[in-house]
């Protein structure tokens, strides 16, 4: 019996191992075919493919796999799976490119069928196709600003607005329409660029990217500030993408009311022109076209003060007020002022609300009227300025010999120089005070009366009453003898400074040593022979000497 269970064992055994060895050898593998390849757009393509036959094993994944180059293979390229539920015959796919094959200098696709079952993949024949590329050409105007609208030409395929992107520098624009050889779109707001910078322009159509830097962005000015000021007032403005100097290619031309203000300032702003009306159009003009902004009103200035309100003629003043331009200008409109009926004269400003003027040397004294003219307004100041009178009334001492000291009273500026008159010899002097002139009686004077005229800036006034010109007095000398280095003392009157007198020995003149008014000190000199002498006092130009002669000792 166990013989019997034995031999069936063996028997069904050979039978499987027959069973099995029947089925190894009934194995078919799959046969598949890349059949063709067709570019659909810049981005897709349609490949077709066919399995001829599926083979013996079950099929787990079928479809097509591609790359930008001819290497594809189990782990290079990128797969697009249809699944596994395959049958035999022919089979498409329309295939967007990856973003990572998206390159307009490389268009070139290579793609193949796969079939993937229990024993491996097998593949179909490898495929190339290139993609078409879009173009890009000029874009008109090829200048423009934010808002406005631009076309870009090119060949844009199958683009449509849906698919297409453009962006200015890292801003995206607005397309407004798309066809295929043209683009429209508005110019974004947000820039970073200046005016007359050249901005990227990058065109996407679906995952293609295209660049063109030929555009250039213009200033957009949409407001300034402020609306109001006197002449001189820097305006700002605000918009997208103005210039931020000066220093930029075709500038904007900016009028105001026609007349052109000049950008002088580093973020494009302008100063108001001192020729401009009172109410005046800011217009600005970019690449040909003209935009008005607005009206700027040039407000009116406003004397509040004349410090002081009462002066000579030739002294200064302070026009004091404010809506003063805070700079000086040169040209037709700037700062002047007049008195009464008289000229206009230019002023300076001084500092902010200060007007420095000179009043004429050649007016009259009164009370007048003074105008502010500036830029398109002439006003008038609430407060007269008085001019006042120069005056001389008394001098004193009455007489004196040369370069003693004179004090005249009068009405004067505390400061100035004025030239004085000795009868016809001209000296000058200074006014110590508002009221005190004082001068010297000039050099070499001749003795006598003469009359003293003073010479102020619009007249010469003479000062009532005679100055008598007296020469010095030499009264005494001591000792009447003296060997060479003896000290001698000569007194007298109207002697004047050291550098202006000098002692007489006979013919030879001697330094002294002082001199006061009344007293001089000179030293007997030893280059003088001994003998009985004339002492002469010369002192201020004038010449006196003592009637008794000096004896000078032998040592």
């Amino acid at each position: 019996m166990i013989l019997k269970f034995k031999t069936l064992q063996i028997a069904l055994f050979v039978l499987l191992s027959f069973f099995f060895s029947c089925k190894k050898e009934d194995f078919t593998p799959p046969a598949i075919q890349t059949i063709s390849v067709v570019a659909n757009s810049p981005a897709s393509f349609k490949v077709v493919g066919n399995i001829s036959k599926l083979g013996s094993e079950k099929v787990e994944d079928y479809g097509f796999v591609y790359n930008n180059s001819p290497e594809i293979s189990e782990t290079k390229g990128i797969k697009v799976s249809l699944g596994k539920d395959v049958r035999t015959g022919e089979f498409s796919k329309d295939i967007v490119v990856d973003n990572i094959f998206a390159n307009p200098y490389n268009n070139s696709i290579w793609v193949r069928t796969y079939l993937k079952d229990s024993r491996g993949t097998v593949f179909g024949a490898l495929l190339n196709v290139n993609l078409p590329v879009p173009s890009v050409g000029n874009i008109t105007p090829n200048m423009a600003m934010s808002g406005d609208i631009i076309k870009i030409a090119g060949d844009f395929l199958d683009a449509t607005v849906s698919n297409t992107a453009v962006v200015f520098e890292n801003v995206k624009a607005k397309v407004l329409s798309v066809s295929k050889t043209e683009i429209s779109v508005e110019v974004p707001t947000g820039l970073s660029a200046r005016h007359g910078n050249n901005v990227n322009v990058k065109i996407s159509i679906g995952a293609t990217t295209i660049n063109n830097s030929s555009f250039q962005i213009l200033g957009n000015y949409k407001d300034f500030t402020p609306k109001s000021g006197p002449v001189g007032t820097k305006i700002s403005f605000t918009g997208d993408n103005l210039p931020d100097s000066y220093y930029y290619i075709s500038p904007p031309l900016i009028e105001l009311g026609g007349q052109q203000a000049a950008i002088v300032h580093n973020d494009g702003g302008v100063n108001v022109p001192f020729t401009v009306k009172e109410n005046s159009d800011l217009a600005v003009t970019v690449n040909g076209k003209k935009k008005v902004l607005g009206t700027f009103t040039v407000t009116a200035p406003v004397i509040s003060d004349l410090s002081p309100a009462s002066v000579f003629p030739g002294e200064t003043i302070l026009v004091k007020g404010t809506n003063y331009p805070n700079s000086n200008d040169y040209g037709e409109g700037r700062p002047r002022i007049k008195l009464g009926s008289g000229s206009y004269q230019d002023v300076y400003l001084y500092d902010a609300g200060q007007f420095y003027y000179n009043v004429p040397t050649n007016i009259e004294a009164g009370d007048y009227s003074l105008y502010l003219k500036v830029g398109p307004h002439e006003v008038l100041s609430p407060k007269k300025l008085k001019i006042l009178g120069h005056t001389a009334t008394s001098f004193s001492p009455k007489s004196g010999s040369s370069l003693q000291q004179i004090n005249i009273t009068g009405s004067f500026i505390t400061g100035s120089w004025y030239n004085v008159y000795f009868g016809s010899v001209q000296t000058n002097g200074t006014a110590t005070s508002s009221t005190n002139l004082q001068v010297t009686v000039p050099y070499g004077m001749s003795e006598g009366k003469v009359k003293i005229m003073i010479e102020f800036p619009n007249n010469k006034v003479t000062v009532p009453g005679d100055f008598e010109v007296t020469g010095p007095s030499f009264t005494s000398f001591s000792p009447t003898s003296a060997v060479p280095g003896t000290v001698l003392t000569i007194k007298g009157s109207g002697f004047a400074s050291n550098y202006d007198t000098a002692v007489k020995f006979g013919s030879i003149a001697v330094a002294p040593n002082s001199v006061t008014s009344n007293t001089i000190t000179v030293t007997v000199p030893s280059n003088v022979s001994p003998g009985a002498m004339k002492l002469t006092v010369v002192t201020g130009g004038q010449s006196v000497s003592h009637k008794d002669n000096f004896t000078l000792l032998d040592k």
